[in-house]
């Protein structure tokens, strides 16, 4: 039998595993907004889930595949206004999960769910949520692995994607729904405010680590795995919030890449120019 602690551990690599390969495929989807919407949709399910005594990762399932699917129709129908949709989707979940946190009674404020919500916690992974976050983890290598010719194609070009009759919509829509499921799989790991960061920070790192597409997912989904394994050792270590040590040292990792990056172009500028 794990304890919590194995199980944490586990739990974040396969939710920075996930959110690594997710991100790569939402950057390059170009669907970087509405996921964020999305995040902020399963924040305001997770709020609402505390207050009514729900089990707040399936509320904000609810609530984040629902934006999903919104989101997802909208931007398959509208050429205009897509990122104002997005955006008020993100500026009204916001607001919604303030306010339910604000309408609750001292008793649910007393409590470290809402906590748990906002800032993450390791105590948050049970043996079910670890079993749902593995299931999502194997259907999405399942959907990359079957569908890999249409989604290099859609990530190559879209618009070519099209022309060669595959669904790019279908495939998009496919896309966000496994965000909404894998972000609210992981709210409660890294708290609502900061698990969008697991999607963008590994993926930005990696891209400027590795040249090939196949590498930069690689990297990210490697990336992601240690970002949150080693914010979730510091959180246990220093008493701190886990959401926060995973976004600290995620954004580290990426003004890290950015360095290496620079470093890298420079030496090759000094080369040439010695060379010429």
């Amino acid at each position: 039998m794990l304890n919590i602690f194995s199980m944490a551990i586990l739990a974040a690599i396969l939710a920075g595993c996930l959110c690594g390969a997710i991100g790569f495929h939402v950057n390059h989807f170009k669907v970087t907004t509405l996921s964020f919407s999305i995040s902020h949709a399963a924040l305001a399910g997770a709020s609402i889930g505390i207050v009514l005594s729900l089990d707040s990762t399936y509320s904000a399932m609810a609530a984040a595949t629902s934006s999903a699917l919104l989101l997802g129709l909208i931007f398959s129908r509208v050429e205009r206004g897509r990122e104002l949709v997005s955006m008020a989707v993100f500026s009204t979940s916001s607001a919604i999960a303030l306010l339910a946190i604000y309408m609750s009674t001292a008793r649910v404020l007393a409590t470290t769910s809402v906590a748990t919500v906002l800032w993450g916690s390791l105590l948050a992974v049970t043996p079910q949520k670890l079993i749902i976050l593995l299931t999502v983890t194997i259907l999405f290598l399942l959907y990359i692995s079957a569908f890999r010719m249409h989604i290099d194609a859609i990530l190559y070009d879209k618009k070519l994607a099209e022309a060669e009759g595959i669904d790019v919509q279908a495939h998009t829509l496919t896309l966000l729904l496994f965000t909404s499921i894998a972000i609210a799989s992981t709210l409660k790991l890294t708290g609502g405010f900061l698990v969008f960061t697991l999607l963008y920070n590994p993926v930005a790192s990696a891209s400027q680590l590795a040249r090939g597409a196949r590498h930069q997912l690689i990297l990210s989904s490697l990336l992601g795995s240690a970002s949150a394994v080693s914010g979730l050792a510091i959180s246990y270590l220093f008493n701190l919030p886990v959401g926060a040590a995973i976004t600290l040292l995620s954004s580290l990792t990426l003004l890290i890449s950015y360095g290496v990056r620079a470093t890298v172009e420079r030496t090759r500028l000094r080369e040439a120019s010695k060379i010429n």
